[in-house]
């Protein structure tokens, strides 16, 4: 897999040269990968700075003329035909700039917080970057030391494109007044600053769901988790944002063939599987059209002693609520191939689809089946992680499992 990436080492030595930012090159990593049979290539790197920090580059393929063009704002390797951007340069995002900047970001944050602080006045910003995907979408943690209080306020913000932005903009205030009662507690929704692209929203304390897996409370808890995602999905809210799924088949076809292409030794498999998992999406029944998370896995299901808290609502939209409970089965999958956590697999399952219908339970079992083939790819997108190749091994067999078996 690695030969198809770029040699770190030429990534190195064209940094070393051109990159003068006190990194330790000699530890520089891929933080995640998307490459493609028709030359695309995007890299996210990852590097220790000076004083320990992690600094960012995001890396394209680009033409010998688009690399010129662009040398003046990014760095550009003739040799390796890379583009570097260095975080918080965003060709997509231009507002990571300000909204990485502790100082800049006190008196907006002063502004788009006063009508839930009374006018109070911050004396300080902290600012950590939590997830950051090139052109795409930043979400960032936010350590505010208001004048008048003891102790400092956490509040976090999603930066993100314009028109993903403005699509998104009042979809969690939507979706927590049609939530009341709702088993999973959701972050509030404190401001957006239109500029920046920047939604800003609360904190919700508790531990992800996925640090429970060997507890004994597991189980259960993925039963009550199951139960409230059901109850999720039956809200009566209506989103702007919506998921076609017309375009599954194709987006399914692309991710095969770049998968394919990136782990090469099991290309025949992956193209096979490919090939089944279309055709099995294509005769599935049809989805209602509900309220989706859209990215719904127990690392975004917080546990707080009994109270449960779902967060990471960026995603959510209208579309099909087996996707959903496919894709924490996928990843409740490979938790159990690697801590034995089966149980809350199948107590997470059951407890939703004793409240669902039959056609619910048809289109969980392909979209699982999906699921479980698109997390093999995300597996290999991560190259330096320690078992990227042995994981997607798990999820490909689990993938096949299904398709053969069922769930």
């Amino acid at each position: 897999m690695r030969s198809r990436l770029p040699d770190l080492e030429g990534v190195r030595g064209f940094l070393r040269e051109s990159w003068d930012a006190g990194a330790a090159l000699d530890r520089l990593g891929i933080k995640h990968v998307r490459a493609g049979a028709d030359g695309s290539l995007r890299v996210l790197y990852e590097v220790p700075g000076r004083g320990g920090e992690v600094l960012r580059l995001a890396a394209r393929r680009v033409s010998p003329d688009e690399g010129r063009r662009a040398a003046g704002s990014a760095l550009y390797a003739p040799d390796l035909g890379l583009l570097f951007h260095v975080f918080p340069a965003d060709r997509r995002l231009p507002s990571l700039a300000v909204a990485t900047d502790a100082r800049a970001m006190r008196p907006v944050l002063e502004a788009a917080l006063a009508g839930v602080r009374d006018g109070a006045a911050l004396s300080a910003v902290g600012v950590e970057v939590l997830r950051y995907k090139p052109e795409r979408k930043c979400l960032l943690r936010y350590e505010l030391h208001w004048e008048d209080a003891a102790a400092p306020e956490i509040a976090y913000a999603r930066v993100a494109r314009a028109a993903r932005f403005e699509r998104n903009r009042d979809a969690l205030r939507r979706i927590r007044e049609a939530a009341d009662g709702l088993a999973f507690t959701l972050p509030e929704s404190l401001a957006v600053v239109p500029h920046l692209g920047m939604e800003l929203f609360s904190h919700v304390p508790g531990v992800r769901l996925f640090t429970l897996v060997e507890t004994p409370a597991f189980p259960r808890l993925c039963a009550r988790v199951g139960a409230a995602l059901h109850e999720f999905h039956q809200l009566r809210v209506v989103l702007d944002a919506e998921r076609d799924p017309a375009g599954d088949g194709g987006a399914l076809r692309r991710s095969a063939q770049d998968f394919a292409w990136l782990l090469g030794a099991e290309a025949a498999r992956i193209e096979g599987l490919g090939r089944t998992l279309a055709a099995a999406l294509a005769g599935a029944p049809p989805p209602s059209r509900r309220l989706v998370h859209g990215d719904f896995h127990g690392d975004n299901v917080l546990v707080d002693g009994e109270r449960l808290a779902l967060v990471d609502l960026e995603d959510c939209a209208m579309g099909d609520p087996a996707d959903d409970v496919a894709l924490n089965w996928a990843q409740l999958t490979w938790h159990a191939a690697r801590t034995g956590g089966g149980p809350g697999r199948e107590a997470f399952l059951h407890a939703y689809l004793a409240r669902s219908d039959a056609a619910t339970a048809e289109r969980v079992r392909v979209r699982a089946a999906i699921q479980c083939f698109l997390n093999a790819y995300q597996c290999v997108r991560h190259p330096e992680a320690p078992a990227a190749v042995e994981d997607a091994q798990i999820m490909l067999a689990a993938c096949e499992r299904v398709l053969e078996r069922g769930l």
